[in-house]
């Protein structure tokens, strides 16, 4: 476990810098703009490795190709059912489909390369059930037949399927196993919470998540949304606190509360402005 965050935030750059060369000079980065890199999720599968006895390589490895595999996914996410009926249109869907693919097929080349076989099946089981998750939302979005509890767990498949997996094979225990999967899915949906909450106050959209359900409810209004969200967001994060703290001793815990704090200074700093506003 690093306890030095100086040097993890060097690593975790080094991944990122590495993902964003393999892409940037390809059409990919030139037509298509791609969503953020999971960066939070990806320092969790970072912090794991490499207290799991992953050497740096491979942890570098491993980092990279998810990173690739979920840029891909999210960009695929992007692509919308529908586009101006114009030549235009059509090349911004086809495109953005192909970048997905682009991103998500990179992972294979580069894990064969190093001979990680075993990487290779992790990931790909992931992709699987991340697919089946993707397939089995949108039917149920089509026919009106999705709760919040069921939107909730497929949800959490989708984001964080590729890192569980690697929990999954390579976590020394059961008790670890159970740490880790939890602290990613805590981690997933603190994110997810932060995102809807940005969505909402800037580009005045309504994502699906918390946010549309909760404006479902009688006399509900985005104000009351928006307060609702910033409750539920320094929840989660309190809950993520929690379950470090009580699963890791302090003098290990460095790495692991340097993640919430990026959190609570992301809120933070969207309350400043709202307030500003």
């Amino acid at each position: 476990m690093y306890k030095d965050t100086a040097f993890l935030t060097n690593d975790l750059r080094e991944i990122a810098d590495r993902v964003y060369h393999l892409i940037g000079n390809t059409f990919v980065a030139q037509y298509v703009d791609l969503p953020p890199i999971a960066e939070n999720r990806l320092a969790l599968l970072y912090f794991f490795l490499s207290e799991n006895g992953i050497d740096r390589a491979r942890a570098h490895t491993f980092c990279v190709t998810t990173a690739l595999i979920q840029l891909g996914l999210d960009t695929h996410e992007q692509v919308k059912l529908t586009y101006e009926d114009t030549l235009r249109g059509e090349r911004a869907r086809q495109l953005t489909v192909l970048a997905g693919d682009y991103c998500s097929g990179y992972y294979y080349h580069l894990l064969a390369e190093a001979g990680e076989l075993e990487a290779i099946q992790i990931l790909a089981r992931a992709v699987e059930e991340i697919n089946e998750a993707k397939m089995e939302l949108y039917i149920r979005e089509q026919q009106n037949n999705l709760c919040w509890e069921s939107y909730q767990a497929l949800r959490k498949t989708i984001d964080t399927a590729l890192y569980v997996g690697f929990v999954q094979h390579y976590a020394a225990s059961e008790g670890a196993k159970s740490f880790w999967k939890k602290l990613i899915e805590q981690t997933s949906a603190v994110e997810q919470v932060i995102t809807e909450w940005e969505q909402l106050q800037w580009e005045q959209r309504i994502p699906y998540g918390l946010s549309r359900y909760l404006l479902q409810k009688p006399g509900s209004t985005i104000a009351h949304v928006l307060d609702a969200i910033e409750q539920k967001a320094v929840e989660l994060i309190g809950v993520f606190e929690k379950l470090v703290g009580n699963l890791y001793p302090p003098e290990q815990q460095n790495a692991l509360t340097w993640l919430a704090t990026r959190y609570i200074h992301r809120v933070d700093r969207l309350k400043r402005v709202v307030e500003e506003l």
